[in-house]
């Protein structure tokens, strides 16, 4: 589990006739998983998955979210996607469950130390694939890519979407910058300093405003909640945010200004949908997609269309098609939309519910933590906020994906042992003071 997640990002095999990494990490994916599940069954260790007392209902709202997931998959007219995926997404059934795998086992099989060593690994090799993007904006990467990306001028390394790009990057800065705020070395200042310069000039290159709004969400939080209240933090803050700023500028500077007008096209376009002056092109056409997907909520409300099936139930006709340049749209660009429609609302309800239940978990154990333990709890929370941000106007994909359902488990396992921690603490002193009144 520990250097799978490390290394997830840059499992890839960028050779054969027509180069897909989604359909590469898929496969990955699968063979990890069911590999650790053979593991645990002939080593008899499926106890160690059982969840602490005090978390019982996670678990339990997350196999309610994966029946959901069958019964959708069962009732679908379009089963081998439902199970599969459609064949460049491949996020059904299975995928679903791969996620949620990878969940238990981030959860329940990394001890203490691993829990903040894998962290550490996610952000060294961030390193390599956020320089890979610079390299692959100036037209120096290496590596063949795929025939719908020959010609692409963009910026989306091993995640075949500059999209998908994005949201793993709002998962690698927001989770770097708890181990920065930490670092008391100064080489592992000038490590995760370095890692998250790297993933922020990348992110730039992405042109992925979803990824804008939803690091911009991770770093408020994390400014308002642990560097106001450390002043020993200040510095080093103020650094990290000259030094963004600073790299924004230049690189704004040498393109033209393209960076700053994609900014700013964020609070114009979020202007015309609240003035009520939107013309349906806002956020590359997401609004114009989430008004023609919306009735399909109340269409396919309890049971869904199946996973992975949007494209078969959303309407692309001639007129729709011809507002979006003739493209077919196959997702809802949106989550949480994404989820209502193909898996239905109740299976919604109950994602959002496990959701929240990791986030009050969270939010519990901070107030308890001290230390460096409480800035990265709080930098988890950073992360997973952010994610959920981006979320709204991006989907879930399989390059990612198992990342940020690691980073909940993770979340989980850190916030149960501090508040575990806490609780004995009490339990001891409460019994100690009851011996010396006996004495």
């Amino acid at each position: 589990m520990f250097w799978f997640i490390i290394l997830f990002p840059i499992l890839i095999y960028p050779w054969g006739f027509d180069p897909y990494y989604t359909t590469t990490k898929t496969g990955y994916l699968y063979a990890f998983v069911l590999a650790t599940w053979l593991y645990i069954l002939f080593k008899r260790r499926y106890r160690s998955l059982k969840p602490d007392k005090g978390d019982k209902t996670i678990v339990i709202l997350l196999l309610l979210f994966l029946t959901l997931i069958e019964i959708s998959t069962a009732f679908s007219p379009n089963n081998y996607t439902s199970v599969y995926g459609l064949i460049d997404r491949k996020e059904g059934l299975i995928s679903y469950f791969c996620y949620f795998s990878v969940f238990l086992f981030s959860y329940r099989l990394m001890d203490k130390e691993k829990l903040t060593k894998v962290i550490s690994g996610v952000a060294i090799v961030s390193m390599i694939v956020s320089l890979y993007g610079i390299l692959q904006h100036y037209k120096l990467d290496f590596l063949p890519r795929n025939s719908a990306m020959r010609n692409y001028g963009g910026t989306y390394t091993f995640f075949d979407n500059p999209n998908f790009f994005g949201s793993y990057l709002v998962l690698v800065l927001l989770i770097t910058i708890p181990l920065f705020l930490n670092a008391a070395l100064k080489k592992y200042q000038i490590l995760y300093f370095t890692s998250l310069c790297l993933a922020f000039v990348a992110l730039i290159f992405s042109n992925t405003r979803s990824g804008y709004v939803g690091v911009f969400f991770g770093l408020v939080f994390i400014t308002l909640f642990v560097v106001i209240k450390r002043k020993h933090l200040w510095k080093r803050w103020g650094a990290l945010a000259v030094s963004m700023i600073v790299l924004l500028f230049l690189i704004n500077m040498t393109e033209q200004g393209h960076y700053a007008k994609r900014i700013n096209s964020v609070v114009k376009e979020s202007y015309s949908v609240v003035t009520n002056q939107s013309t349906g092109r806002e956020g590359s056409s997401r609004l114009y997609i989430w008004e023609k997907s919306l009735p399909l909520v109340k269409e396919y409300f309890w049971v869904g269309s199946g996973p992975d099936s949007f494209e078969f139930v959303y309407p692309n006709n001639k007129k729709n098609m011809e507002f979006l340049s003739n493209s077919i749209v196959d997702k809802a660009h949106n989550e949480y939309l994404q989820i209502a429609i193909t898996l239905g609302t109740p299976a919604l309800l109950s994602y959002l519910s496990f959701l929240y239940l990791i986030l009050r978990r969270a939010f519990q154990a901070v107030k308890l933590a001290e230390g460096n333990e409480k800035v990265l709890i709080y930098g988890l929370i950073a992360t997973i906020i952010g994610y959920l941000v981006q979320a709204f106007f991006n989907i879930s994909t399989v390059p990612v994906a198992p990342i940020f359902w690691s980073i909940l488990g993770i979340t989980l396992a850190k916030s149960t042992i501090v508040i575990n921690n806490s609780h004995n603490q009490n339990r001891e002193k409460y019994q100690f003071e009851n011996k010396n009144q006996t004495a």
